[in-house]
């Protein structure tokens, strides 16, 4: 028995051995399998799919025919001492894989370590990626992206800032659509105010416009727009002072096909650049009156656009306890989804835009073309009078003066079909040119004047927006300062939509979807509504202290006067008994001031307190639920099979 035992414990040991080493081949057939067969497959559950490869992306990808190389340098050292870059740098890499795996080949991927005082750092430093000291020696680090195409176009992102994740896939598509199409559309931007940068005179670019020269090449061309046969878009912002022959030269580009973008405002908030003292006159608005009666549409430069719902809380000044005095301002309004058109591909993708004292647009009566509403106030706007923000504006008393209309207006619009000249007795008339004839000044040169146009040869395709604060920085970005580089977060989408038009009427509209994922400002609708509501409670107490005080104030200086005249008496005892109760009301009023605002804050905080539970209690619940289901399901299974 025990000779016979041996030859079966070899066997089983031989057994063993094969089984381990099947189970080695299985486990690595199994990896080698899903590596080829799952590779870059992902479970995407953030709302927006922040972490899905958009449309846009994928053809933009697919575009691409010359080779494009992709370079991303990340110092090692700096990566591993900086809290968030680990992940965030395997994150980058792991999209670049994906994009090379998408570009059938056309793009390639470089993976570089610039170490201090290495070649690659003098690549990284000739690229010109922002290095961020890591010792301190005055050692950089860099965590950069540059890119280039076969004729040495070169585009880069200096730094992978974390806080513009959410924004990644967009600077890389930008990045590969810019170097696999290097000729870029033209913009004519005809501006009445100063957009772009002047050394000069020391304005600094607005953020908008450097975000279209990423795109498009812009002309800025101030009120005199040279509109020559390669323009693809005419921008116009503002236009207020605009010549005839100006108007002119646009009617006819958009009756010949040309596209057109245009933004005016009945008060400019932001005429004044940088700390100089360009502030437009009060009452300067701007308007095309001729061009849109032409194009079936109505503006008045007059009339300032307030909404109830949607205005923002602003600062304005502070209470008699010098605390800062926070209302809703109905002229800085705020609109969601619930008011973007989602079927024009310019807006569909829309979360979040602010405006600032905008106008509003009507469709004329008769009018051909066909308008069709991008943006819309709700059903709290109503207009009034633009000399309430023109000067001195007071958002306190504007919003007790401001009565709902209980409809929506027009804040942005497409406008298409056919229309009329706005000059159909053909072009105005040039006074100097004519003195110039008659002094015999000829210009055999000029070019030769294209025939009159008095209806659209093509079908016409116009954007229009009824404010100019819409596109600056103080109303869809913030700033910040990260290693001493300048970066800049949208806090809403007013530049997507710009860029978004920009591309979509210039005949480009590939990145249309990636360019709203994302935002950093994600309104609370709920903790918003509290806020609302308590303030709306602190105003009307504080209004009715406000007029209490004032017909008390009234009441004591008729009492005075009276008194004064007959008997000299500075003060008599009913004025001291209207005082004390005066004073009396005046805390009584005060306690009730600061029981509002102590429920306000515990209101938010409750709900603060609820919302942390939710998110740090709700899946750990969740899983201790299925783990019970398992264990009283395993038990129930166990039971039955020993009863049986």
């Amino acid at each position: 028995m025990a000779n016979s035992s041996k030859p079966a414990i070899r066997d089983s040991r031989k057994l063993g051995v094969a089984a381990l080493a099947l189970a080695v081949v299985l486990f690595l057939a199994i990896n080698i399998f899903s590596e080829a067969a799952i590779k870059g497959v992902q479970v995407d559950l953030t709302e927006n799919k922040l972490f899905t490869l958009s449309e846009g992306t994928k053809e933009t990808l697919a575009a691409v025919k010359e080779p494009i190389t992709l370079r991303f340098f990340s110092t090692r050292k700096l990566v591993e001492t900086t809290p968030g870059l680990t992940a965030y740098g395997d994150r980058v890499q792991e999209l670049l894989e994906r994009y090379v795996g998408l570009s059938n080949g056309a793009i390639r991927l470089e993976l570089i370590d610039p170490e201090p005082f290495s070649p690659e750092e003098d690549r990284a430093v000739g690229f010109g990626l922002s290095g961020v000291p890591i010792t301190e020696a005055g050692d950089l680090g860099y965590f950069g992206i540059a890119a280039t195409n076969t004729t040495d176009d070169t585009d880069v992102i200096p730094f992978l800032t974390p806080q513009r994740e959410q924004f990644l896939e967009y600077d890389l598509t930008r990045m590969i659509n810019n170097l696999a199409n290097p000729k870029k559309k033209v913009i004519a931007l005809v501006a009445g105010i100063p957009l772009d940068s002047d050394p000069l005179k020391k304005y600094k670019a607005w953020a908008l416009v450097d975000q279209l020269k990423q795109f498009f090449e812009v002309r800025p061309q101030g009120l005199t727009p040279k509109i020559t046969d390669d323009v693809d878009l005419v921008m116009i912002v503002h236009p207020f002072g605009l010549s005839d022959e100006s108007k002119y030269a646009i009617d006819q580009y958009v009756l010949r096909g040309g596209k057109a973008m245009v933004f005016v405002d009945p008060h400019a908030e932001e005429g004044a650049r940088s700390n100089q003292a360009l502030r437009l006159p009060p009452g300067m608005g701007s308007d095309l009156p001729k061009l849109f009666k032409a194009w079936g549409i109505k503006f008045d430069k007059n009339q300032v656009l307030g909404d109830l719902k949607a205005g923002q809380r602003v600062q304005a000044g502070v209470d008699s306890f010098g605390r800062p005095i926070i209302t809703r301002y109905v002229a800085w309004t705020s609109y969601g989804p619930e008011n973007i058109n989602s079927t024009d591909v310019t807006s569909s993708q829309l979360r979040l835009v602010n405006f600032g004292t905008p106008g509003f647009f009507e469709v004329a009566e008769g009018a051909t073309v066909k308008v069709e509403p991008l943006i819309t106030s709700t059903e709290s706007s109503g207009p009034f009078s633009a000399d309430m923000v023109r000067r001195d504006p007071k958002p306190a008393d504007i919003l007790q003066q401001f009565k709902p209309q209980d409809k929506t207006y027009i804040l942005a619009a497409r406008l298409s079909g056919t229309v009329k000249s706005a000059f159909p007795d053909g072009p105005p008339k040039d006074d100097s040119k004519k003195d110039a004839k008659k002094d015999g000044d000829k210009d055999d040169k000029a070019a030769p004047m294209k025939p009159h146009l008095t209806e659209s040869a093509k079908p016409a395709n116009i954007i229009i927006v009824a404010d100019t604060d819409f596109i600056a920085d103080l109303f869809w970005v913030r700033t910040q300062d990260l290693f001493g580089q300048t970066v800049t977060v949208p806090t809403a989408n007013n530049a997507d939509f710009v860029v978004n038009a920009a591309d979509n009427l210039s005949g480009s509209s590939s990145l249309i979807g990636l360019r709203s994922r994302g935002l950093s400002a994600r309104p609370f609708e709920l903790v918003e509504d509290i806020q609302n509501e308590a303030e709306d409670k602190y105003r009307t107490k504080e209004r009715s202290l406000v007029q209490e005080l004032a017909d008390v104030e009234k009441k004591m200086q008729e009492l005075q006067t009276t008194e004064r005249a007959k008997s000299g008496a500075v003060l008599s005892p009913e004025q001291q008994e209207a005082i004390g109760k005066f004073r009396a009301r005046v805390l009584e009023i005060r306690r009730e001031l600061r029981s509002v605002q102590l429920n306000l804050r515990r209101d938010i905080d409750d709900l603060d307190a609820q919302l942390k539970l939710v998110n740090i209690a709700a899946m750990p619940a969740a899983v201790a639920i299925f783990a019970v289901i398992v264990a009283l399901v395993r038990r129930n299974r166990k039971r039955a099979r020993t009863a049986s």
